[in-house]
């Protein structure tokens, strides 16, 4: 009787606790704004796996953004933090005694994102650089045939079936190749003359053409339209901009750099003829092999800046074999087979991308939950990806979000965002070096985007606030 006894005050101990903890979270969901919402959340503890908060953890939710939580967690414990990727160049045929090449240059792409990227460690013309030095040094004087980039790599499509028609003209969703080259995309600055906004600037310079068509109005609506290489920009911009900038995608980031290396050997008086058949035996020397940055600052840069092209780009380096190419159906199989021994069940993925940009994807917060804590206990690679995301209230796209909260301790959160989707996902280190997995998800609330977020700061506040 004692021992019964005993045991039901124990069951009732906990349900009292478990409601106690429960009481906020359905306060903060009793929110009028969230009546038609899809909702998912889910906070563990990192070291035991403990569920500390939920609700509907199981639906699968549009993420967004936060899928790049996968992707870059998939990619650092397959490959490691130090793994690097390399464009490789040489030429095919001969050299003679004056330095003529009687053959073609070859540029063969690995699959590296920062390939003259804004956003690398390097200069973006340290490969043309590097390039043109080794052909120097070799030395080749001439180039009796072309320049061939081989985008071999990479399985197609460049872009998935699943992203948005209005999207894919921009340049955070431009195609991804096993040739990428200054971020696949043009940056075209506008200055208001009066009457209409004209072009003042295009970098990359001299190979496209831009034909403008915009005025002032109430807000961005711009419709872009592009054939190859030319570009015709329609529709309004915010009449308070004077100035604007627009960052488009390319097609052909390999026809880009063609010409700019071209220019820059010829600059270097080394003239390049016109690309020569090849035989299938014909053999290829190799002259530089160029290694990206390592995938450790990759993924860094990737989860700050919530960049798309190179989170495409990983997602199809975790699926190359050295007897095929890689590809996003191939990486979306990698990712499902890693993580479901972990308890992350592949029913609650929805996966057509690995940068989130697929409104089709959808994912639930517990399988967020578990890929952010096996990773963050990967004594090889968990502090880097913890590394990796953005500190709220300091970087990234949670540079504003929490911004003057008083919570002790770290919070690194990877946003999600678009059209009726708002999300987070990441860590809560507490002052006492406990860490916790954060999942957010949230789909179709009624209220501002801006309001969402005071919404979840002053919950998330007063929730982490007591995991000391």
């Amino acid at each position: 009787m004692k021992q019964s006894y005993a045991l039901l005050l124990f069951a009732l101990l906990a349900l009292l606790h478990t409601t106690a903890r429960a009481q906020p979270l359905e306060k903060f969901l009793s929110d009028p704004a969230f009546i038609p919402a899809s909702v998912g959340i889910c906070i563990t503890d990192v070291a035991t796996g403990e569920t500390l908060v939920a609700h509907n953890e199981r639906q699968a939710i549009i993420p967004a953004s936060t899928v790049k939580v996968i992707t870059t967690a998939t990619a650092l414990r397959l490959l490691g933090s130090t793994y690097r990727t390399s464009t490789f160049v040489g030429y095919t045929g001969y050299i003679d005694s004056s330095g003529t090449l009687h053959g073609n240059l070859v540029i063969r792409g690995g699959g590296d994102p920062s390939l003259g990227s804004a956003f690398g460690s390097r200069s973006a013309n340290d490969f043309i650089d590097q390039t043109v030095s080794t052909l120097q040094a070799y030395p080749i004087r001439a180039i009796e045939g072309g320049i061939i980039v081989d985008d071999s790599r990479f399985d197609g499509p460049a872009i998935s079936n699943k992203w948005m028609l209005e999207d894919i003209a921009w340049g955070y969703a431009t195609g991804c190749h096993a040739f990428s080259y200054r971020d696949n995309r043009i940056q075209i600055d506008l200055r208001y003359n009066g009457h209409h906004y004209e072009v003042t600037g295009v970098n990359p310079t001299g190979l496209f053409l831009i034909d403008t068509r915009l005025v002032p109005g109430e807000k961005e609506d711009i419709s872009v339209i592009h054939t190859n290489n030319h570009y015709t920009i329609t529709g309004t911009i915010p009449r308070n901009r004077s100035r604007y900038r627009l960052n488009l995608a390319i097609d052909h980031p390999d026809s880009l750099f063609r010409q700019e290396l071209c220019n820059r050997l010829q600059q270097a008086g080394i003239p390049v003829g016109e690309i020569r058949p090849t035989g299938a035996q014909e053999s290829e020397t190799r002259l530089l092999d160029y290694p990206s940055d390592p995938l450790a600052y990759l993924v860094r840069s990737l989860n700050v800046r919530s960049d798309n092209l190179y989170a495409e780009s990983l997602l199809r380096l975790i699926a190359l074999s050295p007897s095929s190419p890689g590809s996003a159906s191939k990486g979306i199989e990698t990712i499902r087979r890693h993580w479901q021994p972990f308890g992350a069940d592949s029913l609650e993925l929805f996966l057509y991308d690995g940068s989130g940009l697929a409104r089709s994807n959808k994912v639930s917060a517990r399988y967020l939950a578990r890929v952010l804590e096996v990773t963050a206990r990967d004594s090889l690679t968990g502090e880097t990806f913890v590394q990796s995301l953005p500190r709220v209230g300091r970087e990234g796209s949670v540079a504003t979000f929490m911004r003057n909260n008083t919570l002790p301790g770290e919070l690194r959160l990877k946003s999600g965002s678009m059209s009726d989707v708002h999300a987070y996902a990441g860590y809560y280190t507490a002052p006492n070096r406990k860490r916790y997995a954060i999942v957010l998800l949230f789909n179709n609330y009624t209220c501002s985007r801006a309001q969402l977020k005071q919404k979840i700061a002053a919950w998330l506040t007063a929730t982490l606030s007591k995991k000391r």
